[in-house]
């Protein structure tokens, strides 16, 4: 096992002094630049994989990078929403999937989770990306939910009233990314095409 507490000492003494000045800042208030929405899958770090520093995301992590519809959607999940929208005035929400998701592989085969009775309700909360999910022989179906899973996901985000009326006052963005841990790369959902489109070197 390892001694997460050694871990927390080296921070004290190698990263800490280093932004130490970032802390002192964040003290007075945070304004982040995203609500980042994402699985609770070790593999998936939001700031690492965005280089981001401290303050700067506002993050949501739960299996399957589920949020729900305003009314049905987790107490902490849509109060997180609000604040981020309301309080904070984040100018985006990214929802983030990623590759050989558990919980998107358990919506798969629910048998898979049979005994996990809290987890297979929970994943069952996203059937939609089932009966949403295109039939592409190149794409295979775990891949394909989980594509599928994510455009859900934004759908369900537009049903918040906060969010609905920022988007529509063009103070807020709302973005889709599928995240591939196993060779670093981030596919993009584009509003024009519905499609996933993998970022490349140079593009941004």
């Amino acid at each position: 096992m390892r001694d997460l507490l050694a871990g927390v000492t080296r921070f004290q003494q190698r990263k800490y002094p280093e932004l130490r000045s970032r802390f002192e800042q964040l003290a007075n208030g945070q304004q982040p630049d995203a609500l980042f929405i994402t699985c609770s899958d070790s593999r998936v770090d939001p700031v690492l994989l965005t280089d981001c520093l401290p303050g700067e995301l506002f993050v949501i992590r739960n299996a399957g990078n589920i949020v729900g519809r305003q009314g049905e959607a987790d107490l902490g999940i849509a109060a997180t929403i609000e604040y981020a929208v309301k309080a904070l005035q984040v100018p985006q929400i990214i929802i983030c999937g990623h590759s050989q998701c558990g919980a998107m592989a358990g919506l798969l085969d629910p048998a898979s989770a049979s005994s996990l009775p809290d987890v297979s309700k929970w994943v069952a909360s996203a059937k939609g990306a089932l009966e949403a999910t295109p039939q592409d022989e190149d794409v295979d179906r775990l891949t394909q939910v989980i594509r599928a899973n994510i455009r859900l996901q934004l759908r369900n985000l537009m049903t918040f009233t906060a969010v609905a009326e920022a988007v529509e006052a063009g103070r807020l963005v709302l973005k889709g990314w599928l995240y591939d841990f196993e060779n670093g790369t981030v596919d993009v959902l584009s509003p024009e095409t519905d499609q996933f489109d993998t970022v490349t070197t140079g593009t941004v």
